[in-house]
């Protein structure tokens, strides 16, 4: 079994909420959604294509990362989990553990909290986005609607006045969100035999280190969209 460490899931969780953050900036609870998408999915995805959708839609949200060394820390925090969530599913998927939020819902001794998925299923819904072309197969396969059922409640938008009154009731959002690993390991096991050539070569990779290097031609990790030389592979470590 293989878990990302508290440690780093509590510095990644700070950096997330910190004030040098968009407010567009997912969340832990939507990027562990957003990165479990992208490594159960059908397409292997490069983390230069999808690292600019964590700080937010507009290049705007791009974090001011005070040098490269911090951007950097940053990028290999977000593969170090990637990474770790890729190797729960291939050596044990059975052990998922999504990140939830857990909501406290009325006050003193009336107070209760309850398990609420549904940040971690709009990110799941961001990076099935990614492909979603490449998605349909499964969507057009008889159980997608159930599989995808909790998901889709918590983290969609188009939704009947029905379903909208469901989920309103904090103890049916827990209901739906305790229903999300099982429809998770149905969607993974699903696309397995897709994956499974690169899936291997891609483990392989991510063993032996958390984060590729960054050559000063190639993207740069703090997700601007610029080279790396032209932002904070500069000089000075900052960004023109």
């Amino acid at each position: 079994m293989t878990h990302t460490d508290d440690k780093t899931l509590d510095e990644l969780d700070q950096f997330l909420m910190s004030d040098i953050m968009s407010e567009n900036t997912m969340t832990i609870e939507m990027l562990d959604g957003y990165l479990t998408a992208i490594a159960i999915g059908p397409a292997t995805i490069a983390p230069t294509e999808w690292l600019a959708d964590v700080w937010g839609p507009s290049e705007d949200d791009a974090p001011d990362f005070e040098s490269y060394e911090q951007a950097e820390h940053v990028f290999n925090l977000m593969m170090r989990h990637y990474n770790a969530i890729l190797q729960t599913f291939d050596k044990d998927p059975s052990s998922i553990a999504p990140l939830f939020s857990v909501n406290e819902v009325g006050e003193d001794d009336d107070a209760h909290e309850y398990i609420d998925a549904e940040a971690w299923a709009n990110g799941f819904f961001q990076g099935m986005g990614l492909r979603w072309d490449d998605w349909q197969p499964l969507l057009e396969h008889p159980e997608a609607d159930a599989w995808l059922r909790p998901l889709r409640l918590l983290g969609g938008d188009e939704l009947s006045d029905e379903e909208r009154e469901l989920v309103a009731v904090p103890a049916e959002r827990e209901k739906l969100s305790e229903q999300v690993p099982p429809s998770v390991l149905k969607i993974h096991e699903f696309w397995l035999p897709h994956r499974a050539p690169t899936q291997a070569r891609l483990l392989a990779q991510t063993i032996q280190r958390d984060a590729p290097k960054v050559g000063r031609n190639d993207p740069c990790p703090c997700g601007s969209g610029k080279k790396h030389k032209k932002c904070c592979g500069t000089d000075d470590g900052q960004p023109d």
